[in-house]
Order: structure tokens, then sequence, then C-alpha cells
């Protein structure tokens, strides 16, 4: 009674045998997608129509959204230019806001309520404009930012022959390998329960304009809690630790990991 609750058949969190997309554990998904070219892992675009229709898409159907992202992965040179303004010691994700932020200025959503022409039935279609728009402009953001406090600001074209995360691994001058990682890594991270973020639906009504922005932005600011900023960070840093300071050339065990993992948890 009086609860606003989300109800999302995209994904779902099993506290025992961790997320499920659409019903299918992460192998399943991973075997049922088409690969990409000379890969074992699938493409992001391959996940992105599986999430939206509960389907998995036939390569054509896969090589049609590759082709629309690339239509829409042109990042404005205005956004560059408002992240280069922050101080260069910014957190990349108070980066990553900002460049989302903004790109509000070119909202569908936004145009679309300020015409005149509103109507609540077609709304969700400038939603999905907007959220097409930014899925495929992030990496190119995020691969700025990167470069930007990284790599000496040395920044890498797009390479419009490449899938979503082969051109993000490209982009920050990565390895062949670590396309499939970059693959992987955004199918894996792309939702959880669909992210559980009410705020901007219930936002003012002075603020109805920027509500698609503001839905996609609470969702990044989401994952981009101080805990979260660093928790992969973190977790990567225990593990490359874990052969030298913990097994110190020992053979490591299902005991000897379990005990490793409780003394880091009890350690607080």
């Amino acid at each position: 009674r009086d609860i606003r609750s989300l109800v999302t058949d995209i994904s779902y969190l099993d506290p025992q045998e961790g997320i499920r997309f659409r019903g299918k554990a992460i192998p399943e998904t991973f075997a049922a997608l088409p690969k990409a070219d000379g890969s074992k892992y699938p493409t992001v675009e391959s996940f992105w129509y599986f999430l939206l229709t509960g389907d998995v898409p036939t390569q054509a159907q896969v090589d049609e959204v590759v082709a629309e992202w690339k239509t829409r992965q042109e990042v404005p040179q205005y956004v560059f230019d408002a992240i280069r303004a922050l101080p260069r010691e910014s957190h990349p994700m108070v980066m990553l806001s900002v460049g989302i932020l903004a790109l509000q200025k070119d909202s569908k959503f936004a145009g679309f309520y300020n015409s005149g022409k509103f109507n609540k039935m077609t709304a969700w279609e400038s939603v999905y404009e907007d959220a097409s728009d930014i899925v495929a402009r992030i990496p190119i953001i995020a691969a700025f930012i990167y470069n930007l406090k990284f790599r000496g600001d040395k920044q890498i074209a797009i390479d419009p022959k490449l899938d979503m995360g082969a051109n993000f691994a490209h982009m920050i001058g990565q390895s062949e390998e670590y396309k499939d990682v970059a693959r992987m890594y955004f199918i894996l991270h792309s939702d959880h329960e669909s992210g559980n973020v009410f705020g901007p639906h219930h936002s003012p009504g002075a603020l109805r304009p920027f509500r698609s922005l503001l839905c996609l932005f609470s969702r990044s600011e989401r994952s981009g809690r101080p805990a979260a900023w660093s928790c992969h960070q973190e977790v990567l840093d225990w593990t490359m630790k874990f052969p030298g300071e913990v097994l110190q050339g020992v053979e490591p065990t299902r005991e000897l990991v379990t005990k490793a993992l409780w003394d880091t948890l009890n350690a607080g």
C-alpha cells in the first residue's frame, strides 16, 4: 500500500545464481547471441536487441542495430568542451555526468515537449530516441574522458568498421584481446533489474522537458556513488594482489580462496 514500484521483465538479480537477462543466465545469454566477427563473444548491439525485445536476434537484425548506432554516435563538440572545462582532477564519473547532461540541448523529448504537440501516448518514442542516442554516444564520451585523464589527452578517432565494444577498446588504445573484454564488460553491466532508479519519474512539473535525460542521468549517478565509483577498481586491485600477498607461491584451493575472501570481508 502506498508503495511506488517497478516491474521489469528485462533482468532479475537472483541472490544465489546471479543475474538473468530475459530469463537467461549469463552463460546461456552469451551462448545464444550472435558473435562478433572472429570472436567467441557477442556484440553489445546484439545484446541491446535482446534486452529490448526478449528475442535472440538474427545476424541481419544485429547489423541493423550496428548501423543505426553508427548514425547516432557522433558527439557534438560542445560536449567535449564542457568536459574539458572541468578541473582535470575531477572524477571520471563526474565528467561523464556532465557530458550526458550537456546533451540535453539536442534532446528529442525536450523538443517534443516544447513543440506544443506533446502527447503522453507517444512520448515514449522521443524517450526511446534520447536513450538510443545516449547509449550510442556513451562509449565515445567515456573513451574521450579516459584519454583525457590517463593518456595525456591522446585521442583516437572512431573506427567506422568496428562494433561498440571493439570501438571502445580501439579508442582507448588497448590491445586486440581487450575488444572482447569491453564487449563482455558492457553486457554484464548493462542492466540490474532496470536500475531501480525512480526519482525522475516523480520530478516537479518544471523538470518535465528534461525527464528522459534525467532518467538516464540518475541511472548513471546511481552507479556513480562514491562506493560504486571504486568498487570495480578495488576488486581488480584485490585480485592482482592475491597471488603475491595471499598465495605466496602456493597452489590456490577452494579453502584458501574462501578464507582470503572472508578475511577481507571481516576486515571491513
